[in-house]
């Protein structure tokens, strides 16, 4: 915040740190922000001529020795606060012993491929009309029965479609996992891509028919190998031809 400490005036400045204020010969501006120390600046004859001034403000650095936050008197040593907070345990699924709690929950669109691509094309079953008869004479009596909903799916090509979309499901989920982990600003300035780009760049890595392979990754350091490997053929494609 800048105070004209004369007439009471004051002005904020904007995010790149621009101001103006009213001011005369001899009068006092007083110049703050957070986490740093407050600066006054006389107007003199040489500030009043010259268009832009740059005004240096220094970090207020506070230096503490030692903190302890109460009431648990928390030390900063996780291995030791995380026993000194006695913290009750989440109630889940799991831990309430309920059946399939293990299971992952869908998608919808993985519930829409179950129900889509349910059980066999054809299964035999024995005939509940003529069974006893067939029993007593030592014969076995079947039937075929044909599921003629998965067929449909399979030849709609809905099937297929929601397998696509289960992949893409899973790839977003994949793409959202990098980001969080690396952020955009890092893989740009990493790969040497501009921050305006990163967005075309994962996409393009979406693309590549081996991206949800690395969802079976084993570790952060194969998915950005992976990254790497990906954004030298990007910034080819994103070069100009000559």
């Amino acid at each position: 915040m800048i105070i004209n400490l004369n007439t009471k005036n004051s002005t904020i400045t904007d995010s790149f740190g621009l101001f103006s204020i009213e001011a005369k010969l001899k009068d006092s501006l007083r110049i703050s922000a957070v986490q740093y120390l407050p600066k006054e600046i006389l107007i003199t004859e040489n500030v009043l001529s010259a268009k832009l001034i740059v005004v240096d403000l220094i970090e207020n650095i506070i230096d503490l020795k030692e903190v302890t936050v109460t009431p648990y008197n928390l030390t900063g040593d996780i291995n030791l606060d995380i026993d000194r907070l006695a913290l009750k345990k989440a109630v889940t699924s799991a831990s309430l012993g309920l059946p399939n709690a293990s299971l992952n929950k869908m998608t919808q669109s993985e519930r829409l491929l179950l129900e889509a691509d349910r059980g066999k094309y054809v299964s035999l079953q024995t005939m509940d009309e003529y069974g006893r008869l067939n029993e007593i004479l030592s014969y076995v009596g079947l039937s075929v029965k044909v599921n003629t909903h998965k067929i449909m799916n399979k030849v709609s090509g809905r099937t297929k479609y929601l397998e696509e979309m289960v992949e893409r499901d899973e790839n977003m989920k994949l793409e959202k996992e990098i980001i969080n982990k690396f952020s955009k600003r890092t893989i740009a300035e990493s790969f040497d891509i501009p921050k305006s780009k990163v967005n075309g760049f994962l996409t393009y890595c979406l693309s590549q028919p081996d991206f949800n392979e690395l969802s079976n990754a084993g570790s952060m350091d194969q998915i950005w190998a992976y990254l790497e490997r990906n954004s030298v053929a990007f910034k080819e494609l994103q070069s100009p031809k000559e």
